[in-house]
């Protein structure tokens, strides 16, 4: 009997230990304007694509702004929601150097976890962008980095943020990214517990 004991009780140990590291890429994402917004990462719930949307390049908001990350998700939503009212969200794709752009989804009825992606890893970063973790994680540190640039400006920050991370936190296992329009962009290092 004590040995059916601890058998259940190693299962039920690994079951822990896979389940939180199966957490390290799981994000809990915001939802904006009435849309889940999936940057860098995938939703978990099963969804159908309604359509595609590009940047509205004649936005003044983007004009002013001159492409920074904010401008273009708010543009990227508007032009969703005005494509298809009843979408539940988009996944947003920046495109270095070309046009921005974004999948508008629907859940398929029933779903559960609708808010929730598997967020994409960077240099052996995972990168949380509008979303954070959902398992448990430490605080390092934040870093810092502005860009003077316009055209794919997103993937150059990501970059930069990820490098200063690794340079100045080794242990990071993730990086939040906050996008300050107008301001120093930053990414909060955290390591999952």
């Amino acid at each position: 009997m004590k040995s059916f004991k601890t058998v259940i009780a190693l299962i039920i140990l690994l079951a822990q230990i896979s389940f939180s590291f199966g957490q390290k890429n799981i994000a809990e994402v915001n939802k904006i304007q009435g849309f889940y917004v999936f940057v860098d990462c995938q939703p978990i719930a099963e969804y159908e694509v309604l359509g595609q949307v590009n940047v509205d390049d004649k936005d003044p908001e983007i004009k002013k702004s001159g492409g920074q990350y904010q401008s273009i998700r708010d543009n990227l939503i508007k032009v969703g929601r005005q494509a298809n009212f009843t979408a539940d969200g988009i996944i947003i794709k920046f495109v270095n150097g070309g046009t921005d752009k974004a999948e508008i989804i629907k859940f398929k009825k029933g779903q559960k976890n609708i808010g929730k992606g598997k967020v994409e890893q960077y240099q052996g970063v995972y990168i949380f962008v509008d979303s954070k973790p959902v398992g448990e994680t430490e605080y390092l540190g934040t870093v810092k980095k502005s860009i003077g640039l316009r055209g794919g400006q997103y993937t150059v920050l990501r970059a930069a943020l990820i490098k200063k991370c690794k340079g100045q936190f080794k242990d990071a296992q993730g990086l939040l990214l906050k996008f300050v329009e107008g301001g120093a962009d930053m990414g909060d290092a955290v390591k999952f517990k």
